[in-house]
């Protein structure tokens, strides 16, 4: 069928035409999967944990660790995943399972609650920065102050940074901006000479992803993308990306790296005004019709161009936005949505994980911060590669949890 999207506020003109049967919606598993799948998988880590610690009670132990950490970051009840190419996603951050970054990931996490001596990545996961220029102007965008200046990095730098982050072990990267796709040939490039070793993500707002350059990055290696879109309003999404075409593009950025065989996420700003069920329901049951396997929900936070700004949730939204992530996950009225990230609802339980614990970003200046929601521009990452302490300091921890 055709589907106009619109809302009372759009005039004709603004509304954006596609075809949903075109579209690829969500393939939940099958209920025999939803049983099974989890079963294989704690097998699987429980003879790691056997092979790694040698001993009954330190695996007992581990996954007492586990499952408590597995509580405070999606609540009580089992884990959604996605099924992609024959693989078992858990989440965007997470290798998919079997997998030998898989097995990696969670011989380091092992090794954060009970010490070994085996191989464990240095980082877990790093947003990294290639680029500033970017053409749209988003309401809430993160690199404002460094859009659109002259390029930091060559390629050659990129892929020396990213091979020595590897070379100290590294599961996940998510290249990201600007907008990376400006890149697009350079992003091909940096993919192609490390896919190996690392999960390879590219964060986008669909500018520039068609067909071809979806299928090209799936080939070089890329795992997946993450599309940012804020609504399922085509004028709403546009007036927040600043940019007229910004709801199509997203669109069709979904769609072609969906056919070629690409993991995709959307991710979304939730904002004062969208902090209700009503909108966080509607939302889910529209981007699993246009066939994401993730959803990720951000809260606005005062940096970059919203510095400076009262964007942030009061107590009674988080609460809102946690009870239905809650309810998303795990009721069984929600089995046709796909899985929800949303990182305020662990942060709040178990601190974030980012500020140089399992992860840090670079932004497109070349500056290390602890997140891209805190920017606190330790040091240049050339500098640091080389050497991890500068006069003793190191990436400054997370201050909001």
């Amino acid at each position: 069928m055709e589907l106009v999207l619109s809302n009372a506020a759009e005039s004709k003109e603004d509304s954006v035409d596609f075809n949903l049967e075109d579209m690829r919606a969500w393939s939940r598993p099958g209920l025999l999967a939803r049983f099974f799948i989890p079963i294989w998988m704690n097998l699987h880590m429980a003879v790691l944990a056997l092979r790694v610690y040698g001993s009954v009670s330190k695996t007992l132990e581990i996954f007492r660790h586990f499952r408590e950490f597995n509580k405070k970051f999606i609540g009580k009840g089992r884990r959604k995943f996605s099924v992609i190419n024959s693989q078992y996603w858990s989440g965007i951050y997470l290798p998919p399972f079997p997998s030998r970054n898989f097995d990696r990931f969670i011989i380091s996490e092992m090794n954060r609650y009970i010490p070994h001596s085996h191989p464990v990545n240095a980082y877990q996961q790093v947003n990294f920065s290639i680029t500033t220029r970017c053409p749209m102007r988003c309401e809430h965008c993160l690199e404002w102050d460094n859009l659109n200046q002259h390029e930091t990095f060559t390629v050659s730098q990129l892929r020396e940074i990213v091979g020595k982050l590897q070379n100290k072990g590294l599961a996940h990267i998510s290249l990201t901006g600007g907008e990376p796709m400006v890149r697009i040939e350079d992003l091909i490039e940096i993919v192609e000479k490390g896919s190996e070793k690392t999960e390879w993500w590219v964060l986008t707002s669909g500018f520039n992803l068609d067909s071809e350059k979806a299928t090209r990055l799936k080939t070089a290696g890329l795992k997946g993308v993450v599309v940012s879109l804020d609504h399922y309003s085509a004028n709403f999404h546009s007036k927040f990306r600043g940019h007229k075409d910004a709801f199509a593009h997203a669109i069709r950025a979904i769609k072609a790296s969906k056919e070629a065989g690409l993991a995709v996420a959307v991710s979304v700003c939730i904002t004062r005004e969208n902090a209700n069920k009503e909108f966080l329901t509607t939302y889910a049951r529209f981007v699993a019709r246009v066939g994401v396997d993730f959803i990720q929900w951000l809260e606005p936070k005062a940096e970059g161009h919203y510095r400076g700004k009262d964007v942030l949730l009061d107590d009674n939204q988080i609460f809102i936005l946690e009870e239905v992530f809650k309810e998303l996950n795990h009721s069984p009225r929600f089995t046709d949505i796909p899985p929800i990230i949303y990182h305020g609802y662990y942060q709040r339980r178990i601190g974030c994980l980012s500020g140089g614990k399992s992860s840090f970003y670079v932004d497109a200046a070349g500056m290390v911060h602890s997140c891209p929601f805190c920017h606190s521009a330790d040091f240049k990452i050339t500098d640091w590669i080389e050497m991890p302490k500068i006069g003793g300091k190191e990436i400054t921890a997370c201050k909001l949890y």
